[in-house]
């Protein structure tokens, strides 16, 4: 199954909406999530600082400026790492302790870069928070880094988590859309078989019962329908021209039985000569419904054999020379020779049916040639006149049992040729094609070409 074809399927275009769907979804809910994240862990580190604070606040009016120095100085010490910072400033600015030599110019919550009130000693941007102890300034500050990382971490994860779950959902679509397309494949293989004839053809049906399932009980319940009547319809015309033959048959002994008693009558000899025409018409009409009737109903292949196409077209050919000479027809093969899987009696009745048909048909003078070609993956046989053609509308009605052109209405014939012509095709998986050209008319049947010969 090509990969193309699952992706080009509704299944899999459906998993692609529900994901993009869901992906943008995804992206709203994880910039929420980052800024909520990132929100509470700045209110904890102001929580913090603000702890912190009030600390040293309680120190220094437990144990005045020297116990709040030496507060800071041991804070200091535990806290070397560059994510907290401390500093204490007389009321002249000038720096008491701590690693921050020039006072911040806020009181309250802020953020700087501490590098500049640092002298280049830290670098990053702190959460500062600057607060009067009397005529102290104290400074505790913590590492905005540490959220940004944080952030950075929640994003990559979020992301990670989203690549995830969108190549899992891919897989699974295409895994859907496998099973979906498969399914999808029996089905039409199922209808193809029933296309060609084959009735009997059932959809398979799993045991989900899923909507699958559904369609393929209920096509199945059609396709036995559709088969008891195109079988009843077969059984009644096979059975009326097997019945309407006996009393033909009896029928025509006894106009030869009159002819015969009246042999010196020449009116009535040429009367039940007359007759005797009408009904051998209507047993060779019989014969044909009958002998189409069985190439349409069965699909026996036991007497396919290789078979020369240009030896059999030969034979049509030589049969209707005399034909052609008498109409002022030329008659053409044309092409190298072509090996088919076939019933060369069969095959041999079909061209025998085109062959005729254009000299019936193409009018005196005309130009007829069969032309066998070899193309890319079939063999084909072309008989092409050069003749008025078929009307457009028409082409595709002509195949149809009975059905006649309408400038044929005045020649012999009952519209059985070209149907023949048909059911001989597909019972070798040959395809029948009927085309106007410029110069005429021309039909082909194309064979497919034989592996492992």
């Amino acid at each position: 199954m090509l990969l193309g074809s699952l992706i080009r399927s509704e299944p899999f275009k459906a998993t692609l909406r529900v994901l993009s769907v869901f992906l943008v979804l995804f992206a709203l809910a994880s910039w929420a999530l980052v800024k909520s994240v990132e929100a509470t862990l700045h209110d904890d580190l102001q929580a913090l600082i603000q702890v912190e604070t009030e600390l040293l606040n309680q120190i220094y009016r437990d144990e005045g400026k020297s116990g709040l120095l030496d507060a800071i100085n041991e804070m200091g010490f535990h806290g070397r790492a560059p994510d907290r910072v401390y500093g204490l400033f007389d009321e002249q600015n000038l720096n008491l302790t701590g690693p921050i030599s020039a006072r911040p110019d806020f009181i309250g919550f802020d953020t700087r870069e501490l590098s500049i009130l640092s002298r280049g000693q830290i670098a990053g941007r702190f959460f500062l928070r600057v607060d009067r102890f009397d005529a102290l300034t104290v400074v505790v500050g913590r590492n905005g880094d540490m959220i940004a990382h944080a952030r950075q971490r929640l994003i990559y994860g979020l992301v990670l988590f989203g690549a995830l779950l969108a190549v899992s959902t891919l897989l699974l679509g295409l895994r859907a859309a496998g099973r979906s397309q498969q399914r999808l494949d029996e089905i039409e293989a199922a209808l193809r078989n029933v296309s060609a004839g084959q009735l009997d053809a059932r959809l398979p049906v799993g045991t989900k019962n899923d909507q699958f399932d559904r369609v393929a009980k209920r096509m199945n319940t059609n396709l036995e329908r559709l088969e008891r009547l195109v079988s009843s319809v077969k059984t009644t015309a096979s059975a009326i021209a097997h019945d309407l033959k006996t009393p033909l048959s009896h029928a025509q002994i006894a106009i030869h039985q009159a002819a015969d008693a009246v042999a010196g009558n020449d009116v009535a000899r040429d009367k039940v000569g007359d007759a005797l025409a009408e009904t051998d018409k209507l047993n060779t009409l019989f014969d044909t419904i009958l002998r189409l009737s069985r190439i349409q109903t069965s699909k026996d292949c036991s007497m396919f054999r290789l078979a020369s196409l240009k030896d059999i077209t030969n034979k049509a050919i030589t049969f209707f020379e005399p034909v052609a000479e008498e109409n002022g027809q030329t008659l053409t093969l044309i092409g190298a020779d072509a090996q088919i899987d076939a019933d060369p009696d069969l095959i041999q009745q079909a061209v025998i049916n085109l062959v005729q048909n254009a000299c019936v048909h193409a009018g005196p003078k005309a130009k007829i040639e069969a032309i066998i070609a070899s193309e890319k993956g079939a063999v084909s046989l072309t008989i092409r006149d050069t003749g008025p053609g078929i009307p457009e509308d028409s082409i595709e009605a002509v195949l149809d049992p009975f059905v006649r052109g309408a400038p044929d209405r005045g020649t012999p014939g009952h519209g059985l040729g070209l149907a023949m012509v048909r059911a001989i095709a597909e019972l070798h998986d040959a395809k029948m094609t009927l085309e106007n050209s410029s110069t005429g008319f021309e039909v082909s049947l194309k064979f497919p070409i034989l592996k492992n010969f």
